[in-house]
């Protein structure tokens, strides 16, 4: 029991990982463009969402593009 619960811990740290990066990869390529574009509300929120996932908060996604959506009405 106690191998089930490390291996899904692992998972978890694993997904959250991948979430980090692929949520930074974003963050570059929408900054690369060109900042002066950006709303300030937008970047407040991709702040809170970055403040949420460094207190561990996480959110998981089956693809790419429902984390494109959710970051789209979040």
């Amino acid at each position: 029991m106690a191998v089930a619960t490390q291996n899904k811990y692992t998972e978890v740290l694993r997904r959250q990982e991948k979430l980090e990066r692929e949520f930074d990869v974003l963050k570059k390529a929408i900054l690369a463009t060109d900042e002066a574009n950006i709303r300030p509300t937008t970047l407040k929120r991709w702040e809170r969402i970055s403040s949420d996932l460094d207190r561990g908060k996480g959110r998981q996604f089956s693809s790419l593009r429902d984390m494109k959506k959710w970051l789209a009405i979040h």
